[in-house]
């Protein structure tokens, strides 16, 4: 199978699939297709991402938030850690993870391997490799989306550390909030977006265990700097403010 080789935390970025844009300074001869992606030796700070641009620090504090990935620090390293589809090339893409001056390898179909596969190798280009075969492609694992339903109920994933917080006691879970999910959270009423409407939290760990609360509050607030500005992010088009959700909770259901 093909492969190409991404420091972390981008090769667990692309297979849980956040990032839907892989921008390379080449373009291979021809499209790979389905690629493995193995993740290299170098290791990352725990707080890597926070000194990264403020679009793409958001949606990585949503996903270990969620438990989409892992922290930083238990990220797979000298592994093969999953697939993904390479649909195309472009010079400009409308992502976030889109890059200036580079090829943007178009990304589907991300999956993340239940079990990475142990792999030292470090090449520049995409090259083949014998450790996964496409034919029979190792088990994956699902990456749990946060849903809501018409009449109030969240259903949302969290790691281990805020799932316990929660039974704890802890009576506030925050969301940052932006163009890739404000769809779900919010709705736009012709001047402003308000939050909708959360009744109940139903808080997913990540072995699957369960427990429901009572949403008492729902406040949409607006993000400011250090000096109290409100907070904005350049992006394809112009600029997005940023905003995060706080769900006020109350008592165990």
């Amino acid at each position: 199978m093909k492969a190409v080789c991404m420091p972390q935390p981008w090769a667990s970025l692309i297979c849980s699939g956040l990032q839907d844009v892989m921008s390379m300074a080449w373009k291979p001869k021809e499209n790979p297709g389905k690629i493995a992606i193995i993740a290299t030796r170098m290791q990352i700070p725990p707080e890597y991402h926070q000194a990264l641009p403020d679009c793409w620090s958001y949606r990585i504090d949503n996903y270990l938030l969620m438990g989409q990935i892992p922290t930083f620090t238990k990220l797979p390293t000298a592994a093969i850690v999953g697939y993904v589809d390479v649909t195309g090339f472009s010079e400009k893409e409308e992502s976030v993870w889109s890059l200036p001056d580079c090829v943007n390898w178009k990304l589907a179909n991300p999956r993340s391997l239940k079990q990475p596969i142990p792999c030292d190798v470090v090449e520049q280009f995409v090259f083949e490799t014998n450790l996964i075969d496409e034919a029979a492609l190792p088990e994956t694992q699902d990456v749990l989306q946060p849903s809501l339903t018409d009449d109030g109920v969240l259903t949302l994933p969290l790691n281990q550390l805020k799932f316990d917080s929660l039974v704890d006691g802890d009576k506030e879970v925050d969301i940052n909030l932006y163009a890739d999910n404000r769809d779900l959270f919010t709705g736009y009423t012709g001047k402003i977006w308000n939050p909708r409407s959360v009744k109940k939290l139903v808080a997913v760990s990540p072995s699957g265990e369960q427990q429901s609360y009572e949403v008492t509050k729902v406040d949409l607030i607006l993000d400011r700097d250090d000096d109290g500005m409100p907070l904005k992010i350049e992006k394809v088009g112009g600029w997005e403010y940023l905003y995060y959700l706080l769900y006020t909770i109350g008592d165990k259901i």
